[in-house]
């Protein structure tokens, strides 16, 4: 075994994806990239840019210039060059989407949805770029419904496209539907091309790290996500308050409710909580988690057991449904399983605490990134596990030799193909459950 590397280094600002994706694993810092070739076993990521179609040469070069001008920042300029190109081009697809680009940088959206819409129908090729274009913008106008629509008809296409899984991801978060958001990570993790801060949300399900919400453009939307943020400060008081706000709350908005009260252990508000829950139907781990929680506080164990149960099944960074668990279980004197349940809520906190340490601070520690991945992997994440490994190749590059970077590269990648290729899951049911039934437990003087 490798002597443990006592140093800490600095989160690089270009540092900022770990990419494994199809052909090569690709590790991007300070400017430059370490590959390693490896024979290509999935479809490469489909793009969702602007369709290529040749244009004239005097089209060609006002497009040129139009996207030039964006990238300096110029949007009025751009403005003037893409339309002197429209007026030259009517009907060149390339032009029309450059100019739709264009309008959305100018902020007018809604006639940039409707151009991006109409150049759909008329030049099919375009389509999936529209779409994955178009949902952006929708988002930016609060039309949340209508660019996650578009987003899944994307990925209904093109299973693997990165952007619109990463994008779609982003929303979901925003909104608090982080379980949700957290299959397209995951597939982003599957493809090796996800980035770091992305990692860290799969550490914590059910509510981001406080550094993370400071850290990124992920600005909260709608009550749900506000709540949800308002946790992860640590601020539950505030969470149940922007919940109550609401005139009508949604069903999984009435369920984090109801864990919020379960959290606080505030057995009176848990209790009126509970003479609606049953109208709730959410089938969230918020849910199964306040329910086990009231089951609990009433001695009803075994029902408490089923509760818990449903919750991780639901949720596998849920270290306080795991603890609640393991407490049920010893009151129905299930001893082997309990200290299961007691060690897997170990391990899923010191994975979230490492996490929280990384949010809340630019500084790196080797050994804990190490330590990480080998969490990840009893925990049965091992793409994860995978990604974090690269990620610490990648911080240790002034460490690290070149051929030994190479070659842990060259291993990680080995490693994810094969998984991608096993047609065994991850995870079972009966590891997620300490090997738990929840249906043969019974108190201990049943038994």
């Amino acid at each position: 075994m490798r002597a443990r590397v006592e140093s800490k280094v600095k989160v690089h600002p270009n540092l900022t994806a770990i990419s494994i994706m199809g052909s090569c694993l690709v590790i991007a810092a300070s400017g430059c990239s370490h590959e390693v070739k490896e024979t290509p076993r999935i479809a490469p990521q489909t793009s969702i840019a602007s369709p290529q179609v040749e244009p004239q040469q005097d089209a060609q070069a006002l497009l040129m210039k139009t996207m030039q001008s964006l990238q300096a920042g110029d949007v009025e300029e751009a403005g003037k060059a893409i339309r002197t190109a429209v007026a030259m081009e009517t009907d060149n697809s390339q032009v029309r989407f450059t100019l739709a680009i264009v309008l959305g940088q100018e902020h007018r959206y809604p006639e940039a949805v409707m151009m991006l819409d109409e150049l759909a129908i008329s030049v099919p090729e375009t389509r999936l770029p529209a779409l994955g274009q178009t949902a952006e913008w929708l988002v930016l106008q609060g039309k949340w419904q209508q660019a996650e629509s578009r987003y899944k008809d994307v990925l209904a296409e093109v299973p693997e496209a990165a952007m619109a899984h990463r994008q779609l991801a982003q929303l979901l978060v925003r909104q608090g539907r982080r379980l949700e958001a957290s299959k397209h990570l995951n597939a982003l993790c599957q493809q090796g091309n996800i980035e770091e801060f992305e990692l860290r949300a799969l550490l914590s399900l059910a509510s981001p790290f406080a550094g993370d919400i400071v850290g990124t453009n992920l600005e909260p939307i709608g009550p749900l996500g506000k709540a949800r943020f308002a946790i992860g400060r640590g601020d539950w008081d505030n969470a149940a308050t922007t919940l109550r706000s609401q005139k009508t709350l949604a069903p999984v908005e009435a369920a984090l409710l109801g864990r919020i009260h379960a959290e606080q252990r505030d057995f009176a508000n848990l209790e009126t909580w509970v003479r609606t829950a049953s109208e709730l139907a959410s089938e969230t781990a918020d849910e199964s988690f306040a329910w086990g929680v009231f089951a609990a506080h009433q001695g009803e164990h075994p029902l408490a057991v089923k509760h818990f149960c449903k919750a991780v099944l639901f949720d596998q960074t849920d270290e306080r449904a795991y603890e609640a668990l393991a407490k049920s279980l010893v009151h129905l004197a299930v001893e082997r399983e309990a200290a299961k349940a007691t060690e897997r809520a170990q391990w899923i906190a010191r994975t979230r605490e490492i996490g929280n340490q990384m949010a809340a601070s630019d500084q790196r520690d080797l050994n804990q990134l190490a330590e990480l991945a080998q969490l990840l992997d009893q925990l049965h994440r091992p793409f994860e596990s995978l990604s974090w490994q690269a990620v610490r190749v990648a911080y240790g590059r002034s460490i690290l030799p070149e051929n030994e970077q190479r070659s842990e590269l060259n291993e990680i990648n080995r490693k994810r193909i094969q998984l991608i290729e096993s047609s065994e899951p991850a995870v079972t049911k009966q590891f997620i459950l300490c090997g738990i039934d929840p249906e043969s437990v019974r108190l201990s003087n049943e038994r």
